[in-house]
C-alpha cells in the first residue's frame, strides 16, 4: 500500500473557535455487524441526543463545539479486527453521528491478518480514517492530545501491549512543554502505570499488557504528569470495565484518570457506558452516559484554575464494591510495612521481595506489585488453592521466615500438610526472573508464534499434516 500524506485529527467545524465544548468519549468499540448492531445504533442515538442537549445548554452551536473521541479497538473480535474492511465499517458507522471525530489506535487495530507489518496496518488505518494515530486538537479552553499504539507484531512479549514509540513520546513531551499552562486532556487506549484505575489482574496484568508501554519504561508517563500539573484529565479504555467502581475515576495530584466503558456486549460487568465531557472557560463537568438506561450521571465537576485535587462525587449511584464476574483489584490498598510486619489489608497475604516489589495473594492469584507506584505489574501464579502454602528459600537453600524477603532466591508453593508427613509436596518452584523479581511471562507474541508455526510447517510438511 502506497504511503500518502495523512492530515492530523480534527474536531474543527466553522464554530471551532467557540469558548465551550462537549465531547462524547467512546471506549473500545469492537463494532460487530450482527445482532449487537441494535446496541450500537441505540447508543449512537443516545449520544447524539445528549450532545445536542449539552450543546444547547452551553449556548448552542455558535458557543459550543461538539464532537467525539474514540479510544481504539474499533473491530469486533469475530469480524476481522484490524482489517481494512473493519476500518471501513467503523468509518461508515461513525459518519452516522454527523459530528467531527478523532480516533486513536488500540492493540486490536493492528492485528489485521492481511498486513505483513505494523507499518502497513497502521497506514491502512490512517488512510481509512484520514488522520494520524496521534494528534493535538485545540478546542475551547483546552488542548486535547491523543496517543496511539504503533506496534503489535513487533512487541517483544504480548502482542496486545499498547506501545507509544520514541518518536511519538518525544512529540508528546514537546506538546506538553509548549502548552504554557493551558488545560490539557490526554487520551490513550491503555492507562498509565501509577494512575490507580481499576485493572483486570487475570487478563491484562497477567499478560503484562495492562499499562501504556508496560514492558518498556512505563514510568515515563507519570513522570510527565508530575512535571505538567496542567494535565487535568486522562481518559483510557482497554479493560472493558464500566464506570461503576470507586476507582473508575482515580486522582493523582491534580489529574483525574478515567477508565472508559464499552457500548456493546464486550463489557466485563454487565454495564455499557460512555463519558460525556462538557467544559466552559472556567470548569469541566464529567458525566457517565448509561447506555442501558439512557440516563446521565454526574461524576465529577472541577474548575480549571483550582489548585485542589479533583473530587469524584461520593454519592455516585450503582457503585460496585466486589463484582464476582471477574477477579479485579486496583492499586495496593493503603498497604504499609513496619518493622517487618505487614498491616492487615483487604484479607490478602503480602510479601516484600526486594527490588521495589511486593507480592500479594488474593482470589487464587499471586500478583506482583511495584511498590513505588502501588500498581500491579505482573502475575506469578494463577491457580492457588486456599490450602496452598507459600514459602521462600535463600541462595543457600534454607527456608526464610517473615515477610521481608530481599534475600529470597526461590519462591515455592507447597501443598497442604498431610498427617505424619515429613515434608510437604512442592507444587511450584520459581526462581527470580531477569528483572530480579518473580512475575512470569504467560503470553508470547501470538503473531510471532503463528509465523514460527507456519515456518515449521513449510520446513516439515509431512510432520505438520499428521
Amino acid at each position: 500500500m502506497a504511503m500518502i500524506e495523512i492530515p492530523p485529527a480534527s474536531l474543527h467545524t466553522p464554530c471551532s473557535q467557540a469558548p465551550n465544548f462537549t465531547l462524547g468519549i467512546l471506549g473500545d468499540l469492537h463494532l460487530s455487524p450482527d445482532r449487537q448492531m441494535r446496541l450500537f445504533e441505540e447508543a449512537k442515538d443516545q449520544l447524539v441526543t445528549v450532545l445536542e442537549s449539552q450543546q444547547a445548554k452551553l449556548g448552542g452551536g455558535a458557543a459550543c463545539q461538539a464532537g467525539l473521541v474514540q479510544l481504539g479497538d474499533v473491530g469486533g473480535y469475530h469480524h476481522q479486527p484490524g482489517s481494512l474492511a473493519c476500518f471501513q465499517r467503523c468509518r461508515d458507522w461513525l459518519a452516522g453521528f454527523d459530528l467531527p471525530v478523532a480516533l486513536i489506535t488500540g492493540n486490536h487495530d493492528l492485528e489485521g491478518l492481511e498486513f505483513k507489518t505494523d507499518a502497513l496496518n497502521l497506514a491502512a488505518w490512517q488512510e481509512t480514517f484520514q488522520q494520524e494515530h496521534h494528534w493535538r486538537v485545540d478546542v475551547g479552553p483546552a488542548i486535547l492530545l491523543g496517543l496511539g499504539t504503533s506496534r503489535f507484531r513487533s512487541n517483544q512479549h504480548s502482542a496486545h501491549e499498547v506501545h507509544v514509540d520514541a518518536e511519538q513520546l518525544a512529540w508528546f513531551r514537546n506538546q506538553l512543554d509548549a502548552s504554557q499552562g493551558r488545560p490539557v486532556i490526554v487520551f490513550s487506549h491503555a492507562p498509565i502505570l501509577g494512575s490507580g484505575v481499576r485493572s483486570v489482574l487475570d487478563v491484562h496484568v497477567k499478560n503484562r499488557c495492562a499499562w501504556l508501554n508496560h514492558s518498556t519504561n512505563p514510568h515515563v508517563f507519570m513522570e510527565l504528569v508530575e512535571s505538567h500539573p496542567n494535565i487535568h484529565l486522562w481518559f483510557s479504555g482497554h479493560f472493558h470495565l464500566s464506570h461503576n467502581y470507586a476507582d473508575s475515576i482515580s486522582v493523582v495530584g491534580r489529574t483525574a484518570f478515567a477508565t472508559t466503558g464499552v457500548i456493546g456486549k464486550a463489557n466485563r460487568d454487565g454495564f455499557r457506558h460512555s463519558w460525556v465531557l462538557s467544559a466552559t472557560p472556567t470548569e469541566y463537568r464529567l458525566q457517565t452516559l448509561d447506555h442501558g438506561t439512557g440516563r446521565l450521571r454526574l461524576d465529577l465537576v472541577q474548575e480549571w484554575g483550582s489548585r485542589a485535587a479533583p473530587a469524584p462525587r461520593p454519592n455516585r449511584t450503582n457503585l460496585l464494591k466486589a463484582p464476582s464476574v471477574v477477579p479485579v483489584m486496583s492499586a495496593l490498598p493503603g498497604l504499609q510495612f513496619k518493622g517487618g510486619e505487614a498491616l492487615e489489608s483487604t484479607a490478602a497475604q503480602w510479601f516484600q521481595i526486594g527490588n521495589g516489589a511486593v507480592l500479594g495473594r488474593k482470589e487464587g492469584l499471586l500478583v506482583e506489585y511495584e511498590a513505588a507506584s502501588a500498581s500491579p505489574i505482573g502475575v506469578v501464579l494463577t491457580d492457588l488453592e486456599d490450602d496452598h502454602q507459600i514459602r521462600f528459600r535463600g541462595a543457600d537453600g534454607g527456608i526464610l521466615s517473615g515477610i521481608a524477603l530481599d534475600e529470597a532466591a526461590t519462591l515455592e508453593v507447597c501443598g497442604p500438610e498431610g498427617d505424619g508427613a515429613a515434608e510437604v509436596a512442592v507444587l511450584h518452584s520459581i526462581p527470580r526472573n531477569a528483572q530480579g523479581t518473580f512475575y512470569q511471562i504467560f503470553q508470547r507474541n501470538k503473531w510471532q508464534l503463528r509465523l514460527a508455526k507456519e515456518s515449521a510447517a513449510k520446513a516439515h510438511p509431512a510432520a505438520s499434516s499428521q
